[in-house]
């Protein structure tokens, strides 16, 4: 349980350092059985989460663990882990480039190959913004979720799913760079008066399929922690030290 509490802590981090969260909002979550999931408490920022930070709480938004609160925002990550059993774990932020192209309430387009793995996995909710992701609102974006593992929450921010944080992790950089990379193009189209051309569907299913087979999860993750340790040093010293009482 520890070493999942952490996980979601260098999550956080590696979401904040990559300019990715809003001040303290934004919720990562990870099923831990029936009913239940580790979540981030209210009130740290993703700047400065640490595992004493990290709640069980059941899908109905009650803490069974830890000391903090959640907001009625955590409901959002009940509802999904419970439509979807087979989701492990969530990261739902506001990233800056995805929300501004989520005024559009498009899938973005393939213009280059990293943005080959998200191809066919990104869906848009077709809702307004009626306010805070609370109760019956989140069913949409659920159900959303049990089609494809990234959703566009229009005027609001992105959900990723994965079989594991890390992957929900690396999956919302992904779209952070998808949607930035639709934003240049579309301005330098409009500068040059050039007509864009996006990677065709089949070609890029190609490429995602041709990725797929690069284990790029694990080295890719590796990095992101070795550049967290120089960053964060606080994280991984607390880590140490708990591990180190626990002997």
């Amino acid at each position: 349980m520890s070493d999942l509490k952490f996980d979601i802590c260098c999550a956080a981090r590696v979401l904040y350092r990559a300019g990715l969260s809003v001040a303290n909002a934004g919720h990562l979550s990870v099923a831990i059985g029936d009913n239940k999931m580790l979540v981030n408490r209210f009130g740290p920022s993703f700047a400065t989460l640490s595992p004493a930070d990290i709640l069980t709480v059941g899908f109905d938004g009650k803490i069974l663990q830890g000391e903090g609160w959640v907001n009625d925002t955590i409901a959002l990550h009940g509802v999904i882990h419970r439509e979807n059993p087979s989701i492990v774990a969530v990261a739902h932020t506001h990233p800056p480039a995805s929300v501004t192209w989520s005024a559009f309430r498009k899938v973005p387009e393939i213009y280059d190959q990293e943005s080959c793995i998200t191809a066919g996995d990104i869906a848009v909710v077709d809702e307004d913004y009626e306010g805070l992701a609370t109760g019956d609102r989140n069913l949409p974006l659920a159900r959303k979720l049990g089609e494809k593992p990234i959703a566009i929450l229009p005027n609001h921010g992105v959900v990723c799913t994965g079989p594991n944080i890390q992957l929900a992790t690396a999956r919302m950089l992904l779209t952070e760079g998808t949607c930035a990379r639709n934003i240049s193009v579309a301005i330098a189209a409009q500068a040059t008066g050039h007509k864009p051309q996006p990677i065709k569907p089949e070609h890029a299913m190609t490429a995602k399929k041709e990725i797929g087979k690069i284990p790029f999860l694990q080295p890719l993750w590796a990095d992101l922690m070795t550049r967290l340790k120089q960053t964060d040093p606080d994280l991984f010293a607390e880590t140490v030290a708990r591990h180190t009482s626990n002997v």
